[in-house]
Parts: structure tokens; C-alpha cells; sequence
């Protein structure tokens, strides 16, 4: 569907038709431009306010902008930006009239003032900041426990104010990059949508009016069908939560004296006397919990209660929310239903009798290692469930990252034949050890020796061989079946080939990159290293962009890009659990003030070459590396540390490594010693993000694998892309773990991972054989799997 916003060259530049392009954008309606003169507009429509809508049926419609904004809306019901039923619509209604009556009359009397005299009066001027700082107050008090104006999504409503606050801005009314504490709801609501796609793209093409008499369109397309909608909104269709997360009672007020439902953990539980109880209950939804007082004389299922078993029972419980007499806590929950879910049954060895004593999380203080002997119920514990919710949110805010710059996810094999990195370490993957791991038959096939033996040919067979023999014969690209005596014969083997676990899916994903220019991988890799280190896991997760027809510098940027917006989407949402792990005993004094110094400060970068000159001088003026510092070494994780905790006291990006201690695939710089690879280092941690330009020209890269001592022939794909429309490209890995690590202040990489394996750990794994008929498991047409 296609309308027509007709109006004055003017008013087509106003803040009305920015409401209206708003709207439309929001709705995935197709909007064109019309100017017309004043007593063209008229003739549309008598009841035309400076603009007038003309429907896709001919007929015209003139109004305010507020009813242009809503006509608009209502073409496109499903999208509920004029709320989501009766209720949130009288609320949406409400409030775009709080906004025009508060903020758009009292700018427009500014802006006509200044017109009019050049100047506005002094008086008025501070009595319409005075009536519209009042005005932000109020929103900022609405918005304190909620998102957006109205419901759980963007409404008219916040169209609406969002331009008025804007003309605000614009006029010196307010300012959105204050510290005022008073705005700081609004200010948060108000920047994040001025910057948001869908405000983007409709300010583009709001801001180029056409000339008189002409039409522009919000879509190139002259057939109306749009290329890039607006997603739809997550709504509650069928599935609705039995509960109202506590996350969302802790931080909404207006659930005071209401009835509502909560389900949780006993975090801690405190009689007082045989007819008080005391329960404090988490749900993981926060880091902080809520206290629950059940009471004999009005509590259902209060005797249940009692005999749950105290910390790490469950329960659903019903209440009234009311304000806490108690410090420390703003409110709490008086029941009246408490449902015992599952009780504590850690009173005896058995596990059948109700207690807490043998309960492994229990409210004492435990060590990381015990947490880690019982990783099954750990994230019970305050520490793993705060390091599992910036894990969330970083890795959402990775999607969201490259997402938002186009990239695309590109999901690469988690079976690979090649070793991106040619370590060697790899885990191998085999079907012919069968599936019993207690059998004593297992024969793995191996080569056996072959005498051969002289056959006389016929006449014809040596005519045959002799031409062939002539004839220039082209060497295969691909590799040649080596058959060694002696050796498993992996031609046996389900891939009919030696399969390992990826230690990286670069390789794979470059072939995208090649092809869908930006792209990236996020997902698990695996490493065979004997290692038990506290940076080293066995399985660990990765994330790997690809960015083609770009260089070295385009890679840096990206990252120093990418690693600034983590950081500062974590400071922003996860900040009381960042608070959490400052104060806490196993995190990092200072955490916040170290990550906001990465967000402050641009990288420092210098190359490879000058790093060591700084190392070497360091070492010559009794710093104490027990690696000496030398050109050419694989800087150890102290020197890096050094570089960016001493010396620079920020991340830095070192560029141009010596081509002999990096991977094959790295571009060959011009000095021939070193290849364009760039490594950022990160107070803490080290080295947390290495990446390099690709080596795009194919004799080069042929070269290169023959130095490091790979065949060709075994990545003879990979050496395909430099025959076929080659382009120069880049990228980099990030490990995941390792981000987390810098994020939470932790010490260990064993601490944020939900299972982490390493040298001699696999526990808490199921093997699904022994519980699902293996034929019933592999069909993909099971209605059941």
C-alpha cells in the first residue's frame, strides 16, 4: 500500500511530516512526497492543517499531524503501534496529547517568536524551559520502570514525543547528552531510538523533499514491494509466563498492592517462630532476590513450606507486593498461596530424606573449584548466574553488532578435514571404534602392503600408455590418496576420509566472504591442547567476521569497533551484575573504571618491531620477564600485558608480526619478513582479538602453505578463491570466553562457560545411545526428534 503525504515545501520539511514518515516507516507502509501551494492544499482537502493524506482509493484526509500519524497506523492494525487493545490505546492517545500540549505548542510559540522579533523575550524563554523541564520530569518518572511509553513496544506515542524532544533539543530547551539526573530515564529512551535503524532510515528520507510539484518515494521500488521491512514485534500470542519475572517486581512500582505470582529458588530460609516464615526467592532473572513472609494464619500451604528443605527448594508463590519496613530491600511479598514445587531432599546420603544438610549449593560461602565439581547446580550460585547473563548479553550484542552493519551469520562446519591454524592439536572424529566404549573387538583397517607384481601387456594396453605418455599431463589440484603400510586406512571411515573437530571456521566462512562480501561465524571450537592453564579451555566458542575488498586497517577498525560496542553494551545493561563482580571476592576491584577507560580512549597502535624495542629496553632496565624479550619470538602473555597495563595503560594493537609465527594465510607484507596481522591486547587478559589481511594472490599463498610446511592439495578450495575473482579481504577472531573474562573481571575461563572442558574434565554429559534407539534418533522424520 502506497499514500501520498501532500503538502507545503515548508511543511514537508516540518516536524509534523517527520511524525508521518515515522509512522509509516514503522508500519511497512510505502510513503511519497507531494508539494503543493497553500491553495493547492486546500483544494485536497478543506479540513488540511499545513499537510493532507491522499489514500491509495483517491480519497484525501486533512487533520493535525497527530490524526495524519494515527490514519496511518490504523492501515496497518497488525503492527499495534496504536497499542495493543482498548487500554493501551486510551494510553497511547493520552500521551500524544501531553506531547503536543506540553512540549510542540509552547516550541512552536518559541520558534514564532524568534521569527517575528529575531529574538524571543528573556521572560519567555525561561518560563517555556521551566514549564518544559516539569514536562521531562514526568516522563522521566513514567519511563523509570518501563521501556517505552505504552506496552512493551514503540507506539505512536513515543513517535510523537520522540519529535517533539528532538525540536527540543533543536531549540536549546533541553540537552540529551546531560548528566542531569533528572532526565536520566528520558535521556536513555530518547537516544536510543534517535538512533535506531527504523529512525535512520525515515530521516533519509524525510530530510530530501522534492521540488515543486514532483514525488519522491520512500521506496525505489515503483511496484511497492519492499526489499527490507520493519521486523515484527515479539508478541504474546499463545505463550504467556504463569509468573511475573522478579526482575520486573524489583523495578516496577506499580506492582504495589497488587496480587501477583512469582516462582523461584530459595536462595535463604528464616523462620521466626512456628508461625513466620521467611523466604527469599531468586529466579535468575537478576542478580537480587525477593523476600517472601508467609504467615500460618493467611498462607496456604504454609506447613509445606516449612518442610521444604530450606536452600535450593521451589516454589510458586501468590501475593500482594507491598513497600519493606526492612533496610535493604524496597519491597517484598506478603503470600497467600505459597506451592511447593520440589523440595530439598539432602538429609541423607540417599537422597531420601528432606534436609539441606548434604545440599552441595548450600548458603555458605564456596570456593570456584567446588562450583566447578558441581557445574550442574552452579548456576544457582549468584556468581555463575551473573556471569551467564553478560554471557547472554554479549553474545546478543555481537548479533546485533554485525547485524546492524550487515553483515550476515554464516554457520561453518563443526567437522572439518582441514586445520585452519596447522597446529596439529585436533580432536578426531570416527565411527570405527563402534558405539560400545566397553567392547574389547574393536579392529581399526589399516594399509596393508602391496607386492607388486609384473603383468605383461597386451600390444594395444602399451600403444595406449605410450600416447598417454606423450601427452602433457595436468597435475591434479586435489589431494592424492597416500596409502602408507601400516597406517589406518581411513578410507573405511564414515567420511571415507580422517574427520576432526574445527579449531576455527575461518576458512570456511571466507568462501561466503567472497561471495556476500560481509559475513561472519559464531560457534564452537575445539582445541586438543594438554593445557590447564586458566586461559585455555578444550571447547570454547568463537567469533570470526570476514570482511571483503578491505585491508589491515579496514580489520582494525572493525575490531576496535566491535570490542568498544561490547563493552559499552555491558556497562549499560548488565550494570548490576558488573557491580556485583566488582564487589565481589572473585572479581575486580575497579572493573567499571577499567572498562569504561576502553571506551574513553582510542587503541594505541604500533607494529610488531617497535613493541619489542620497548620490551627490550624494558628488560634491559631490570623489569623481570622470565622470557627475555627478542625479534621474532611469539610474544608470551606477559609481555602483552605489559605493553597495554604498563606502558600504554589502554588496549593496543600490534600490526606486522614476523611471518614465521603466523598462520599460512596471513597477506605477505612487502619486506617479506613479516604479514599484515594485527593482534589487540587487552589490560587483564592479553592478546584477545588476532586477526590479519588474507593472502589474496594465489601464487603467493601456494608459496606460503609450502614454507609452513602444508600441502596445497589439502586446501585446495581454499586456494580456489584466489583463481576465481579474487578480492583483497580481511578479518579476525575473537575468543568468546576470552571476552567474558574481560567483561566480568574473572580469573578464570573455566568460570564462564556453562560446562567447561578441559585436559582430563568431560563431566555432566549424557550419551544419548543409552537412552534413545539410535534409528529413531537419526531420522529427520521422526515426529519425535
Amino acid at each position: 500500500m502506497t499514500v501520498v503525504l501532500v503538502g507545503t515545501k515548508d511543511e514537508l520539511m516540518g516536524s509534523g511530516a517527520l511524525k508521518i514518515f515515522l509512522v509509516a516507516n514503522l508500519s511497512s507502509i510505502s510513503i511519497t512526497e507531494r508539494i503543493v501551494t497553500a491553495e493547492e492544499l486546500l483544494g485536497e482537502t478543506p479540513l488540511a492543517q499545513g499537510l493532507a493524506l491522499t489514500l491509495s482509493n483517491g480519497s484525501s484526509l486533512g487533520g493535525t499531524s497527530s490524526y495524519l500519524m494515527k490514519t496511518i497506523a490504523a492501515l496497518a492494525p497488525a503492527s499495534d503501534i496504536l497499542g495493543n487493545g482498548d487500554h493501551e490505546a486510551a494510553q497511547v492517545d493520552s500521551w500524544i496529547t501531553y506531547g503536543v500540549t506540553n512540549f510542540d505548542v509552547p516550541i512552536a510559540a518559541l520558534k514564532a517568536a524568534i521569527q517575528a522579533g529575531g529574538n524571543a523575550d528573556d521572560s519567555l524563554v525561561a518560563s517555556i524551559k521551566k514549564d518544559i523541564h516539569y514536562s521531562m520530569s514526568v516522563l522521566n518518572c513514567h519511563l523509570l520502570p518501563q521501556t517505552y511509553m505504552v506496552g512493551d513496544q514503540i507506539t505512536v506515542a513515543d513517535i510523537s514525543l520522540l519529535v517533539a524532544l528532538r525540536d527540543a533539543a533543536l531549540t536549546n530547551l533541553w540537552d540529551p547528552s546531560s548528566n542531569d539526573e533528572k532526565t536520566t530515564h528520558v535521556r536513555k529512551w530518547y537516544n536510543a531510538l534517535i538512533t535506531s535503524d527504523f529512525f535512520s532510515s525515515s530521516y533519509l528520507n524525510f530530510a530530501s523533499p522534492p521540488t515543486s510539484g514532483s514525488m519522491t518515494s520512500s521506496s525505489d521500488n515503483t511496484q511497492d514491494v519492499s526489499l527490507h521491512g520493519v521486523a515484527p514485534t515479539v508478541k504474546n500470542k499463545l505463550y504467556k509466563r504463569n509468573r511475573i519475572r522478579i526482575k520486573e517486581v524489583l523495578q516496577d512500582s506499580s506492582y504495589v498492592g497488587k496480587t501477583v505470582t512469582v516462582a523461584g529458588w530459595t536462595r535463604t530460609l528464616r523462620k521466626a517462630g512456628a508461625q513466620l516464615l521467611f523466604l527469599e526467592i531468586n529466579d535468575g532473572s537478576c542478580g537480587a532476590s525477593i523476600q517472601c513472609t508467609c504467615e500460618a494464619s493467611s498462607t496456604e500451604g504454609f506447613e509445606d513450606a516449612k518442610k521444604c528443605g530450606g536452600t535450593g527448594s521451589s516454589f510458586q508463590l501468590t501475593g500482594v507486593l507491598v513497600e519493606s519496613p526492612s533496610e535493604g530491600q524496597a519491597f517484598e511479598l506478603k503470600v497467600t498461596i505459597a506451592k511447593l514445587l520440589g523440595a530439598v531432599y539432602g538429609g541423607d546420603v540417599q537422597g531420601d530424606t528432606v534436609g539441606g544438610m548434604l545440599y552441595p549449593m548450600s548458603k555458605k560461602a564456596h570456593t570456584l573449584e567446588h562450583m566447578r565439581e558441581h557445574a550442574h547446580l552452579r548456576p544457582r550460585a549468584g556468581l555463575h548466574a551473573a556471569a551467564m547473563r553478560v554471557r547472554h548479553a554479549m553474545a546478543y550484542a555481537t548479533h546485533k553488532f554485525f547485524h546492524d552493519h550487515g553483515f550476515l551469520y554464516i554457520h561453518t562446519p563443526i567437522i572439518t578435514c582441514a586445520d585452519c591454524e596447522g597446529a596439529g592439536e585436533q580432536f578426531a572424529v570416527t565411527t570405527m571404534l563402534g558405539n560400545d566404549p566397553n567392547s574389547t573387538d574393536v579392529v581399526l583397517p589399516i594399509f596393508e602392503e602391496v607386492e607388486e607384481t609384473e603383468k605383461k601387456l597386451s600390444k594395444k594396453e602399451q600403444k595406449r600408455l605410450a600416447k598417454m605418455a606423450a601427452k602433457e599431463k595436468v597435475e591434479s589440484i586435489k589431494p592424492e590418496e597416500v596409502k602408507i603400510p601400516g597406517a589406518i586406512d581411513y578410507t573405511k571411515d564414515f567420511f571415507g576420509r580422517r574427520g576432526n573437530l574445527t579449531v576455527s571456521g575461518q576458512l570456511n566462512v571466507e568462501t561466503h566472504a567472497c561471495a556476500l562480501s560481509d559475513v561472519y561465524t559464531f560457534g564452537p571450537t575445539f582445541r586438543a591442547e594438554n593445557s590447564h592453564t586458566s586461559r585455555h579451555l578444550s571447547e570454547f566458542w568463537m567469533i570470526e567476521p570476514e570482511i571483503a575488498f578491505a585491508d589491515l586497517q579496514d580489520d582494525i577498525n572493525l575490531a576496535e569497533d566491535y570490542l568498544k560496542y561490547c563493552v559499552e553494551y555491558a556497562l549499560e545493561m548488565c550494570a548490576e551484575d558488573l557491580e556485583f563482580f566488582e564487589n565481589s571476592p572473585f572479581g575486580e576491584t575497579g572493573l567499571r573504571e577499567r572498562l569504561r577507560n576502553v571506551l574513553d580512549n582510542p587503541f594505541k597502535r604500533l607494529t610488531y618491531t617497535e613493541a619489542i624495542s620497548i620490551l627490550e629496553k624494558a628488560y634491559a632496565d631490570g623489569v623481570g620477564f622470565e622470557v627475555k624479550p627478542e625479534w621474532g619470538i611469539d610474544l608470551p602473555s606477559e609481555h602483552e600485558r605489559y605493553l597495554c597495563e604498563k606502558v600504554f595503560k589502554k588496549p593496543v594493537v600490534l600490526t606486522n608480526y614476523p611471518k614465521d609465527i603466523k598462520a599460512f594465510y596471513m597477506k605477505l607484507d612487502d619486506d617479506g619478513k613479516t604479514v599484515a596481522a594485527a593482534d589487540i591486547l587487552v589490560p587483564k587478559i592479553g592478546e584477545i582479538i588476532g586477526g590479519s589481511q588474507r593472502e589474496h594472490r594465489k601464487e603467493i599463498l601456494v608459496q606460503r602453505c609450502v614454507e609452513m610446511g602444508l600441502d596445497p592439495k589439502a586446501i585446495w578450495w581454499y586456494i580456489d578463491l584466489r583463481k576465481y575473482g579474487t578480492v583483497p579481504h580481511a578479518g579476525f577472531g575473537l575468543g568468546f570466553e576470552r571476552l567474558i573474562l574481560f567483561i566480568t573481571g574473572l580469573d578464570n575461563i573455566r568460570d564462564v562457560i556453562p560446562f567447561p572442558r578441559w585436559a582430563g574434565n568431560a563431566e555432566f554429559d549424557v550419551d544419548l545411545y543409552d537412552i534413545i534407539d539410535v534409528g529413531h534418533l537419526m531420522s529427520p522424520f521422526s515426529p519425535d526428534t
